[in-house]
């Protein structure tokens, strides 16, 4: 009986000790998934807009144009398409982000695409053809689970022949950004539909 006793008491502190450590275990799991960072999927497309699309050669082309005062020549203009999708679980108000181009190159115009009227995207510094910026702030207002905005980034390199550098994703918010599938012929649409707009007027490359 006594030989008995002690092994139930074994069995017993075995059974203790075993589920202490699968709660530890668990536990451990739990925290760890709470503390995750939000998932925001991002994605870059590059393509200069004076280049062959889809077989098309296009012919290189200046773009002048003028702001009644001053007149801006470009030869090299690079479209960069970058989309943003909140891919967590979690639902945010309002999302700054900020994109922060390679050295020389420059946006001098931001175009956005949203999924309806309530959802608005807010360029912190605005870019035009006399300020452009190497430092894109954003906020985007909502940016709920699963939604995704879309911006052109029409941009300009130090030199003509110079392929756009890589663009670099960041934010003052606990997210952490991943990589998406680029999409190279969704990128080929947007380039031949891109429009500047320059107060009343605007240029399609429709």
């Amino acid at each position: 009986m006594a030989s008995l006793s002690g092994y139930t008491l074994l069995f017993a502190t075995l059974l203790f000790l075993c589920g202490s450590a699968i709660g530890a275990l668990a536990y451990a799991f739990i925290a760890a998934y709470r503390q995750r960072k939000p998932r925001v999927g991002c994605r870059v497309e590059r393509a200069p807009l004076f280049e062959s699309l889809g077989g098309t050669a296009l012919p290189r082309a200046q773009l002048e144009i003028s702001d009644g005062e001053t007149t801006y020549s470009y030869n090299h203009l690079q479209l960069a398409q970058v989309q943003v999708q909140n891919q967590s679980k979690q639902d945010f108000d309002r999302f700054e982000f900020g994109l922060t181009l390679a050295a020389q190159d420059v946006v001098i115009q931001l175009e956005v695409q949203t999924a309806d009227r309530h959802h608005r995207v807010t360029q912190l510094k605005p870019s035009t053809f006399s300020q452009p910026q190497a430092k894109v702030d954003l906020s985007l207002q909502p940016f709920n689970r699963d939604d995704t905005y879309t911006l052109r980034l029409l941009s300009i390199t130090a030199q003509p022949n110079q392929r756009l550098g890589e663009i670099t994703f960041s934010s003052p918010m606990a997210v952490r950004f991943v990589d998406m599938p680029l999409l190279e012929e969704t990128l080929k649409d947007s380039v031949k539909s891109t429009t500047i707009s320059l107060g009343p007027f605007s240029f399609s490359f429709d």
